[in-house]
């Protein structure tokens, strides 16, 4: 058997061409299913407290009654969001995402932040009247920290029709 060198080089080179072509397909494939990112596992760190009680849930819900009719009327400590954990919390964001009806002459949130001494300070007003209305002034809440929602509501009739309202707490 007679080996014909012309035709083995040009098959070796043909082979090896594949393979440099599929080998930086290769790469150029698996860049693109690239992945990054990390996973914790602990217990909730941020919680809310209603009541004197801690709510299991990522949602609380604050009922308020007793509303008379062209009486501005204030409820105070319905609510607290607590940092639970040891590493400080950025509060980002307190917004309306679901806004009361044009009902109530006045529905806003006090929006109060505790420091280390336990004193409260205002950190933003809420009116519950205006979709997306905002509170976006970065709030760091330490470990033990709360946030605390007082209400002010003022309507001027006994019919008033939906006083259901959402906020959305963002943090990191």
């Amino acid at each position: 058997m007679k080996i014909n060198y012309k035709k083995t080089a040009k098959l070796l080179t043909l082979l090896v061409t594949s393979l440099l072509i599929a080998t930086a397909s290769v790469q150029a494939y698996q860049a693109l299913m690239y992945m990054e990112g990390s996973i914790s596992i602990g217990t909730k760190t941020v919680v809310w407290i209603k009541d004197g009680t801690e709510d299991p849930d990522d949602r609380v819900d604050v009922i308020i009654t007793g509303i008379e009719p062209n009486v501005t009327m204030s409820f105070n400590n319905t609510a607290y969001l607590k940092n639970k954990g040891s590493s400080p919390r950025t509060i980002v964001s307190i917004k309306v995402t679901n806004e009361v009806s044009n009902d109530f002459e006045i529905c806003k949130v006090y929006v109060y932040s505790n420091s280390t001494g336990g004193s409260f300070s205002p950190a933003g007003v809420l009116d519950l009247k205006k979709l997306s209305d905002e509170i976006t002034n970065d709030i760091t809440l330490d470990q033990n920290e709360c946030l605390k929602f007082d209400f002010e509501v003022r309507v001027s009739s006994t019919t008033v029709n939906d006083g259901v309202f959402t906020i959305q707490v963002t943090y990191t």
